[in-house]
């Protein structure tokens, strides 16, 4: 079993974001940084709650927006997988690929991403219902401290389980593994052993781009107060930006994982 080495991963992150780096900076503005851009600019306005709202009228308020943007953020998500999918297979090709192959490879695998979405959604839901659903049955004191343990041991499980499936994927990209469910198997069979290192390697740097990117928000923010009117393109433009930035750290993280963890043989090597 090999060990996984944070410090390694994030090097090798940084190599792989400067690899190529014109033409999947191109791809990310493309498929993550321009559909951001677009919604924020000219997608539904998010409703605010009237001052004074009771907790049920926030609530039918959140639902609202909720229902006027899901559309839209999934359709998101799909264009972004694409161009996830799309650099992964150039920075994981050991025999060399074009932009042109890379980007008509990941479209073939949209049904397989999907499939997983779906699958790790249905699982996640699965998981929330059989950890609360003792304490809601039970009730009062009891029953709110049972739903407390629950939630406890729900972000127990999905903290592990984002260690064990962090590397999904980047093996579809490299492996061209069309069936959701192998996929998902081959992401525990490279991970074992090491769940709880892979979750501490992505967490960290999720949260150190997390804290940038409140940091710069706030700073926008207040620029954006001053400038009335255009305060939502201003905003817009950098919250496009940071996504766009985002995803591609993101998607350099997973890789950097998978091809430390992946075994290779001498004449099977990374490009």
């Amino acid at each position: 079993m090999t060990k996984f080495d944070m410090g390694a991963a994030w090097d090798d992150s940084i190599v792989l974001l400067r690899s190529h780096l014109p033409l999947t900076a191109t791809i990310a503005a493309v498929f993550i940084f321009l559909p951001n851009l677009v919604l924020s600019w000219f997608g539904p306005v998010p409703i605010e709650p009237a001052a004074g709202a009771s907790m049920e009228q926030v609530m039918a308020v959140f639902r609202q927006s909720m229902a006027e943007i899901l559309p839209y953020q999934l359709l998101i998500s799909v264009i972004g997988a694409i161009g996830g999918v799309g650099v992964l297979r150039l920075w994981l090709s050991r025999t060399g690929t074009s932009v042109g192959d890379a980007l008509m490879f990941a479209l073939r695998m949209i049904p397989t991403m999907v499939a997983v979405q779906i699958i790790l959604f249905v699982a996640l839901a699965l998981a929330v219902f059989l950890l609360l659903l003792p304490g809601i049955a039970i009730g009062g004191g009891g029953g709110i401290a049972l739903v407390a343990l629950g939630l406890l041991g729900f972000v127990g499980l999905a903290a592990y389980f984002w260690g064990r499936l962090s590397v999904i994927s980047p093996i579809i990209a490299d492996r061209t593994v069309y069936n959701p469910l192998a996929a998902i198997q081959e992401s525990f069979v490279l991970t074992k052993g090491n769940g709880w290192r892979i979750f501490l390697f992505m967490f960290l740097v999720v949260l150190v781009f997390l804290i940038a990117a409140l940091f710069i928000g706030g700073m926008v923010g207040v620029v954006a107060g001053w400038a009335g009117g255009a305060g939502r393109m201003v905003t817009g433009l950098v919250e496009a930006v940071v996504a766009g930035i985002g995803g591609l750290v993101s998607v350099a993280v997973s890789a950097a994982a998978y091809r430390q963890l992946a075994l290779r043989t001498s004449s099977d090597v990374f490009k």
